[in-house]
């Protein structure tokens, strides 16, 4: 019998070159907590949920086909809530060739939101030779829905905790 290999959420990363808690002015003032990641991101397979936060000039840098104007579309710090469809967790013994889903949601960053649309996309990378356990890549693609001003473009690979077992 094959054994499932359940993925039913993924936590991604990306900290600040240095942890700052909180900003103190020349005053002494205590000021607004700074983030402490430059991308932050949950996806839940399972229900369906996508969290994103970051730096936006961090967010735009990492497409390679970033257009100069779209670095100023958003202010330093955006937010996204978005649902992916369908909701269910991946059978990554199953989905041997990958797996596509579809994303919409809000962007917002303090002052302005945006819808975007797009696609998640789950695909097989080279097996480490090591441990003959399989990479997997993700590539989260979003477009703004009201114009054609903008494109995000995130990828990152990732090893399953367990090669044989059950994963968060």
């Amino acid at each position: 019998m094959k054994q499932m290999l359940p993925l039913r959420t993924i936590e991604y990363n990306v900290p600040l070159p240095a942890k700052s808690i909180r900003h103190v002015g020349a005053d002494g003032e205590i000021g607004h907590e700074q983030p402490t990641s430059l991308l932050h991101a949950h996806i839940d397979f399972q229900s369906g949920r996508l969290q994103l936060d970051g730096n936006w000039k961090f967010i735009m840098s990492s497409n390679s086909q970033a257009e100069k104007r779209w670095f100023d579309l958003h202010r330093e710090w955006i937010h996204l809530n978005a649902t992916v469809y369908p909701g269910q967790a991946v059978d990554l013994a199953d989905a041997k060739s990958g797996a596509a889903f579809a994303v919409e949601g809000v962007l917002s960053d303090g002052d302005t939101e945006a819808e975007y649309t797009g696609l998640l996309l789950l695909d097989p990378g080279k097996p480490n030779n090591a441990t003959s356990i399989q990479c997997w890549k993700l590539s989260l693609y979003l477009y703004n829905t009201e114009s054609d001003e903008c494109e995000i473009k995130l990828t990152w690979a990732f090893y399953p905790a367990a090669k044989l077992g059950e994963m968060n």
